[in-house]
């Protein structure tokens, strides 16, 4: 399969994109990190032949990049489900997260008030 010089920069444009999300997912737990580097390795790949040949060399990253490739078998109906119970899945883990910082916050707020 031939891939336009057009389809190589919107591939590399939006791996850019994914690899600075998935830096960002790394320090701010609200934002799958792993999720957005393992698009943009997939996305690079498919936009720079060196990054392609990095990833065929190791074994777990092809295997990630064939099911991503196959991915484009299923129909329209099981991606949509898909996407919907992943994002239940994020949605769930952000309130288990701000349930947490609150519990925390006001436990420190708790501390401070009980010391005056």
């Amino acid at each position: 399969m031939r891939i336009s010089k057009l389809q190589k920069l919107v591939y590399l444009v939006i791996g850019v994109v994914c690899l600075m999300l998935g830096v960002i997912g790394l320090v701010i737990p609200i934002i799958p990190g792993v999720l957005f580097l393992m698009v943009a390795l997939y996305l690079l790949s498919r936009g720079s032949r060196r990054i392609k040949k990095f990833t065929e060399k190791s074994p777990r990253v092809l295997l990630m990049r064939q099911r991503i490739d196959q991915f484009g078998e299923i129909n329209v109906a099981d991606r949509v489900r898909l996407a919907g119970w992943m994002t239940m899945d994020a949605a769930v883990k952000s309130v288990q997260f701000l349930g947490n910082s609150m519990n925390r916050a006001g436990r420190l707020v708790g501390q401070r008030v009980s010391s005056f």
